[in-house]
């Protein structure tokens, strides 16, 4: 019971704070399964220093990062506290990530404290769960906000190591955006005029 409500705490937190905000923090932008369900797949990647890869892996790791960092909500680097077994009301087996927010790179949080959620069905809860142990210490998040049926914040995630390679590419792609996103903004108040 004191797990859901922590939850329920974090949630109502971000619909509050999200009611209030401009900025990065999209709420109630229409979650897309069939492009956003494997960027934001509720896993970890274990990999620091993509460099290390080669061919297809390699295109794909650059190309995850980018869709991450310019679909994102949320880009910050978080210290992850703690990893535990949660269940749902329907008894489904999930895992508690809490996280503390050292830096936003993109976009807006309803708190330093964020309380994140993977399912037993999603795609990265497998590797969350095979490497429960090693998940404490210092990450980049991933964090998309959607609003779901019935009008309740829900979210999806994806931790990457916070290494020195992984984020130069992540500040790179999160520079962009917000370049472009300023360029869009000056565009559309010179249209109004």
């Amino acid at each position: 019971m004191r797990r859901s409500r922590a939850i329920a705490i974090a949630i109502l937190a971000a619909s509050a704070f999200a009611s209030g905000c401009g900025g990065g923090f999209a709420v109630g932008r229409q979650w897309d399964a069939e492009t956003e369900a494997t960027v934001f797949d509720d896993g970890i990647d274990l990999i620091d220093d993509t460099a290390k890869l080669s061919g297809e892996w390699a295109f794909r790791a650059e190309q995850d990062l980018d869709s991450r960092s310019n679909l994102a909500d949320l880009v910050a680097v978080v210290n992850i506290t703690s990893v535990q077994t949660t269940k749902d009301i329907d008894g489904k087996e999930g895992r508690r990530l809490d996280t503390r927010i050292v830096k936003i790179l993109y976009g807006a949080a309803p708190d330093t404290l964020l309380v994140l959620v993977a399912s037993s069905s999603s795609l990265g809860y497998s590797l969350i769960t095979r490497h429960e142990g090693r998940l404490t210490g210092e990450y980049v998040v991933f964090l998309r906000w959607f609003e779901q049926e019935g009008g309740s914040l829900g979210h999806h995630f994806h931790f990457s190591p916070s290494s020195p390679g992984v984020m130069a590419t992540v500040r790179k792609h999160v520079e962009g955006r917000v370049a472009e996103e300023k360029t869009a903004e000056e565009r559309k108040g010179y249209g109004s005029r």
